[in-house]
């Protein structure tokens, strides 16, 4: 096996090594944010028949694959409003996502017996940089033996598999130890409408329903511990980003003490790139963040200088009009985004901006139940 420590390495040069390996039709082993995954160019038969002799895997037993964007999967897969969805609010992330094969797309070999495929866009940014880079999806299979441990480092890998399975490796990327993370939750929405086959790092249900006075669908999911909760917080602020550039973006959180506003918050800064601790405003009413964000195509901070994240607790105002004070009407501007947790003890003052096309406003509630959170936006 050819060894590259992540660390070590030039990023561009890593990439073009592990494409090459790719497109020779080779095994790689890589890191995500679950565990070592092994993958091959799920569209070669050779590459894919050489991974199954590794996984000692039979056709007909489902593999799923690794795409960098919802644009890639819609090549591979039909995605109906259910996906889509979850695609929007949830990857990338540790979920699977089971949708209906097309035609023409991956080897047969990967794929169920019912012709379902599942789609993974893994939270890992070299494994986006490395599948956009290649240009085609690669197969999402943990580097494990089936029952055996789950690959946390390589070491993992080596101690349990054969040197004859190991020969069929031809490039590992290894990251070290990774975070002892649950597998991929994996959903079913065939039936538009989800079904979970397992439970992993990120669990939810779905609630279809209507607002009295919104009238719109509403969506609920539930997540496991505090890193479920930052997750889905940063995915739904990343489906919001493109709207910076004409509108300020709004979120009003509703929950109990520790129901985990703070939580979801620090989700929505890390998708802003906002680096500094992100604690509750309860004592100082407000706090204010730079924003600084580049993902490709959209940099915030160049569009519309200096955007702010504003945090603001109202737990302790006395008054709505104690939130007027802190400057609440100029906060609402194009490129900023103000979270509010408590939005209820202000809710005559958020109504009043409901109707202004420059201010969108995402309605968030939070239950804590047991050691889960069940989020509905």
């Amino acid at each position: 096996m050819n060894t590259i420590r992540i660390s070590d390495h030039d990023r561009q040069d890593i990439v073009a090594k592990t494409v090459r390996v790719l497109r020779s039709g080779g095994l790689i082993v890589y890191p995500t944010e679950t565990c070592y995954g092994v993958g091959a160019d799920a569209t070669n038969p050779e590459a894919v028949a050489k991974l199954l002799r590794y996984k000692q895997r039979p056709e007909g037993k489902a593999i799923s694959i690794a795409v960098c964007d919802q644009n890639m999967a819609e090549a591979y897969v039909d995605i109906n409003e259910t996906a889509r969805n979850i695609y929007r609010t949830l990857l990338p992330g540790p979920v699977t996502v089971i949708s209906d094969s097309r035609v023409s797309g991956v080897v047969k070999g990967i794929l169920a017996e019912d012709g379902s495929l599942g789609v993974r866009i893994p939270d890992f940014p070299l494994m986006i940089e490395i599948i956009r880079a290649f240009g085609k999806p690669v197969t999402a299979t943990s580097a494990n033996r089936s029952g055996k441990k789950t690959p946390y480092s390589i070491g993992d890998i080596v101690a349990h598999q054969t040197q004859k399975k190991l020969d069929l490796i031809d490039l590992v990327l290894d990251a070290g130890e990774l975070p002892h993370n649950p597998p991929s939750t994996v959903v079913d929405t065939r039936m538009n409408d989800e079904r979970v086959l397992r439970d992993g790092g990120v669990g939810f249900t779905r609630l279809s329903g209507k607002s009295n006075k919104t009238n719109k669908a509403y969506k609920t999911y539930t997540t496991n511990a505090e890193v479920g909760t930052q997750k889905l917080g940063e995915n739904l602020m990343k489906k919001y980003l493109p709207q910076l550039s004409s509108s300020c973006v709004m979120f009003a959180l509703q929950g109990d003490l520790g129901a985990g506003k703070t939580q979801f918050t620090k989700g929505i800064a890390r998708a802003l790139g906002i680096t500094e601790t992100i604690s509750s405003p309860t004592f100082v009413l407000v706090k204010e963040y730079e924003i600084k964000i580049s993902n490709g195509e959209f940099l915030i901070s160049n569009q519309i200088p200096n955007s702010k994240l504003y945090h603001i607790d109202t737990w302790r105002m006395q008054s709505a009009d104690e939130l007027e004070s802190l400057g609440f009407s100029g906060m609402l501007k194009k490129g900023n985004v103000v979270v509010i947790e408590w939005v209820e003890k202000v809710a005559d003052i958020v109504k009043k901006v409901m109707n202004q096309k420059d201010v969108i406003i995402v309605h968030v509630t939070i239950e804590q139940e047991g050691s889960k959170r069940s989020i509905r936006f």
